[in-house]
């Protein structure tokens, strides 16, 4: 039977029962729950499935006493007053349909019952932004409620999904804000643990738009029968409009046939799938280099809403080859442009299939607004993250511009990288800077320093002030041949010069001494 129910709130256990008017002990009672608050919705009310507790169907007996229970189990006295309201009462003969793709909630067949959990609720509701690309009927609303900041909904599908053709789901997506990202999850209904999942960052504030996720990578071997959606995953979420967001037309196509990134990565080549994709309030795309006409490079912005982590993965589904590590080889070497020195790039390599394996290393900016190559070394890696396995397989990687910090801290920041290689930074030599000519005077200095090169620079030299510790406290760009270093900022004590010039690196104390 189906009866069209309104109630104040989603959740709520709806019982109907059906009995012989004469005799009160043939009676048989089943449930259905309200999935939406306020609103009309149609309630499918299967008699094959009774209640716990209750008599099972008997084909024999007659039914013709109906009773309604509106929030069965809970007294009024827990609840509070609540009205309700029902119509159309009907037997069908024919039971809803289950979910199956593309999922467009225009059915008037299909059950579309959610699941929701962490505080996610997803609920069928009429369009409320019917224009650009989407302009059907119906959606399913996400509201993100606390406590958790992995709240989210599920819906089950009535059979598993195919996998074998097309591997790229597409869905469209209404967010209120630039930056959001949405997860989108396909688990095994028996083992939760047999899952994949890839995210996707809206680029729009307050308009549909299409997202993609890269499923290419998954194993289709296994049964995937259940979708899940998670906005802001990692962000507890309070109810409110930027809080609600808004979904429909999920859909599974055919893979990008473009072949996936392998190292070195140039983004020179037009037809590599690069396929950046955020997380964490990240913004990312190819552009431009800003200081070469001629060259496309990667954009991350750092948005001033971002989470510490916040980062860019290269290839949801991993790169073409896993990268080449071994006992002695662990590095990889990525060219980057920052507004600030002193910021910490992290980069992850990971199993594309399995995120449970990976490995995490750090280096730090020692320039701004200007390009530098950092190595990172795997087998040096981030604390608190695993260390490196030379018999798993990283084909995935993702990098974090200035980790640790969020946006709100740092405000909107824009970085550049290119060139990811693999190996060790090579071709800079360490020297003594007095044994090759480079004067530093006076030494111990008070107010200024003198630094002059033997010859003509070639091209730019980098000058850089280091403390004892090695943080970066000052940094200049030099063309002339003789230069001035003010140190009317700098504190009295040890400090070391770090001159980059024509591919050396030339190392001298200092002493300040006011």
């Amino acid at each position: 039977m189906t009866v069209r129910v309104w109630s104040p709130d989603a959740g709520i256990p709806v019982r109907l029962k059906v009995e012989d008017k004469t005799d009160p002990t043939l009676s048989v009672e089943t449930e259905a729950t309200t999935t939406v608050a306020m609103e009309w919705e149609t309630l499918e009310f299967d008699f094959s499935n009774e209640a716990p507790g209750t008599a099972a169907i008997n084909f024999a007996t007659t039914y013709d006493k109906i009773s309604i229970f509106f929030n069965f189990g809970t007294s009024g006295a827990d609840a509070g007053e609540k009205t309700y309201f029902w119509d159309d009462v009907t037997f069908v003969t024919t039971i809803l349909e289950g979910i199956t793709l593309p999922v467009d909630f225009e059915s008037t067949t299909i059950n579309y019952d959610f699941g929701n959990f962490g505080g996610g609720l997803l609920e069928l509701i009429d369009n409320p932004d019917a224009s650009g690309i989407n302009t059907s009927p119906k959606v399913a609303r996400m509201i993100k409620n606390a406590p958790e900041p992995f709240g989210g909904s599920f819906m089950d599908l009535a059979a598993p999904i195919d996998f074998s053709v097309n591997t790229s789901f597409k869905m469209n997506v209404w967010a209120p804000a630039v930056g959001t990202t949405v997860l989108l999850k396909v688990e095994n209904l028996a083992d939760p643990g047999i899952f994949f999942e890839q995210t996707a960052t809206t680029s729009t504030a307050m308009a549909w738009e299409e997202l993609s996720f890269d499923f290419s990578a998954i194993d289709a071997s296994q049964d995937y029968q259940r979708i899940v959606v998670i906005f802001d995953n990692g962000t507890v979420g309070d109810g409110s409009a930027a809080f609600t967001y808004f979904i429909d037309d999920i859909r599974l196509e055919m893979g990008s046939s473009a072949p996936r990134p392998d190292l070195p990565i140039t983004f020179e080549d037009s037809e590599v799938d690069y396929n950046l994709t955020d997380f964490g309030g990240n913004v990312s795309s190819l552009v431009t280099d800003p200081t070469d006409p001629t060259n496309l490079v990667g954009q991350a912005i750092k948005t001033d809403g971002a989470e510490t982590w916040a980062g860019t993965t290269i290839s949801d589904a991993g790169l073409e080859n896993a990268i080449p590590f071994s006992a002695s080889e662990t590095q990889m070497t990525v060219r980057v442009w920052s507004p600030d020195a002193g910021v910490p790039i992290r980069v992850k390599v990971e199993d594309a299939t399995d995120p449970t394996i990976s490995v995490e290393t750090e280096a730090i900016t020692t320039v701004s607004a200007a390009w530098e190559t950092l190595e990172f070394d795997f087998s040096n890696e981030a604390p608190g993250t695993a260390v490196i396995n030379l018999a798993s397989n990283y084909d995935k990687i993702s990098i974090f511009f200035n980790f640790g910090t969020d946006g709100a801290t740092a405000g909107e920041k824009t970085y550049f990288w290119d060139d990811m290689e693999f190996g060790p930074l090579v071709g800079i030599e360490v020297l003594d800077a007095a044994a090759n000519g480079i004067k530093v005077s006076p030494n111990p200095a008070s107010s200024e320093v003198n630094i002059e090169f033997p010859a003509a620079i070639n091209g730019t030299a980098k000058i850089q002030l280091l403390d004892v510790t090695g943080r970066l406290v000052q940094f200049v760009e030099v063309t002339d041949q003789q230069t001035r270093l003010e140190l009317t900022n700098q504190v009295n004590g040890m400090y070391f010069l770090r001159i980059e010039s024509d591919q050396k690196v030339y190392l001298q104390k200092l002493m300040i001494n006011k």
